[in-house]
């Protein structure tokens, strides 16, 4: 696969996964990290790219269903008043999150506020709706629910 050149993020920083990352999901990761205009740390989480879930798994994460890293989840971070950098931790800050990542194209957006270090932004490239919508979510408290509550 052709690897796109990125502004914002290293190879290394995807790990073991580069070589299997969807060109248009590193793409649009980059235009996020413009758009978004500070810091987004990728996940590293075991399964926050990609992973293995064999064939019948849905996780656009997985590698074995897609034959490439389809999602990423990341932590956009902020700047307090101070100057430091610090993970989002406010419905705001994630629906703010949620709206650069809808504007950059993404097809696929869960925001969740029960992961740490602050909250987290689910991205993916997944085919549209039959509709042309796209798939979007939240999971407070490790419950997955309509988008609306994760801004709550």
């Amino acid at each position: 696969m052709t690897r796109p050149t990125l502004t914002h993020f290293k190879p290394s920083e995807f790990g073991i996964w580069y070589p299997l990352m969807n060109a248009e999901l590193l793409q649009k990761l980059d235009a996020f990290r413009a758009a978004w205009g500070g810091r987004v740390i990728i996940s590293p989480a075991e399964g926050g790219i990609g992973r293995h879930g064999g064939e019948g798994g849905t996780s656009q994460h997985n590698v074995d269903r897609w034959g490439e890293v389809r999602a990423i989840d990341v932590f956009p971070q902020v700047q307090d008043p101070a100057g430091n950098w610090r993970y989002l931790d406010n419905g705001a800050q994630l629906e703010h999150a949620y709206q650069v990542a809808e504007q950059v194209g993404f097809t696929g957006i869960g925001v969740y506020t029960d992961t740490s270090p602050g909250h987290m932004v689910h991205l993916d490239v997944r085919p549209r709706k039959p509709d042309g919508g796209i798939a979007t979510w939240s999971r407070v408290n490790h419950q997955y629910l309509g988008l609306q509550s994760g801004f709550a």
